[in-house]
């Protein structure tokens, strides 16, 4: 019987041990995909860049159409986290909405990071109060899949040409595109 237990033992600290090395693997990954590791005034787009002494911000002078696609790109998001929010309001706590409402103002989030790392004024939400719902779960969804196929096209057409020269407005655009086409799109196109 003790052996029974010493075995399940042993097995339990190895699979703890497994988790904790893919746990770390994993974080390490994300920062080298970020450049966390090494952080400079390119790729500083996280918390991490709080740290680091030698950096200075604003981090750099940006062309008018970077500046433009970045208050469009905040834009488009603050008008999608407005939209979701007055469909919350007049539809309850309906999924997909509940969830890519929290998606969205981690969007926003990222955007006004970049707006901070270069020294932009931030503007307000200017359609918070001016947009209405439609009636049904139905027509929301639909209207859903309409407003995350033209956000992946404005990023993809418009926004990620004008930045390409910034590594860190491309991968903050990139991942906001990838977000609204994989995922987001995906849960309003199966919802009703």
């Amino acid at each position: 019987m003790n052996i029974k237990y010493l075995i399940i033992s042993i097995i339990g600290v190895l699979l703890i041990s497994l988790g904790a090395l893919l746990y770390t693997d994993n974080q390490d990954l994300k920062t080298t995909q970020l450049g966390l590791n090494n952080p400079n005034q390119a790729n500083c787009i996280s918390d991490e860049c709080l740290a680091v002494d030698t950096l200075n911000y604003p981090a750099g002078n940006l062309t008018e159409s970077a500046k433009t696609s970045l208050n469009k790109a905040l834009d488009d998001e603050y008008k999608a986290q407005a939209t979701y929010e007055v469909i919350i309001n007049k539809l309850g706590n309906v999924r997909p909405f509940i969830m890519i409402i929290r998606a969205e103002e981690q969007h926003i989030s990222s955007l006004k990071s970049l707006f901070d790392k270069y020294g932009m004024v931030i503007p307000q939400n200017p359609y918070a109060g001016k947009v209405t719902s439609p009636a049904t779960l139905t027509e929301a969804c639909k209207a859903g899949v309409s407003a995350e196929i033209a956000n992946v096209a404005l990023y993809k057409e418009n926004l990620l040409p004008v930045v390409k020269d910034y590594e860190d407005i491309t991968l903050v655009f990139t991942n906001l595109m990838n977000a609204s086409q994989q995922k987001h799109l995906v849960a309003f196109q199966k919802c009703d």
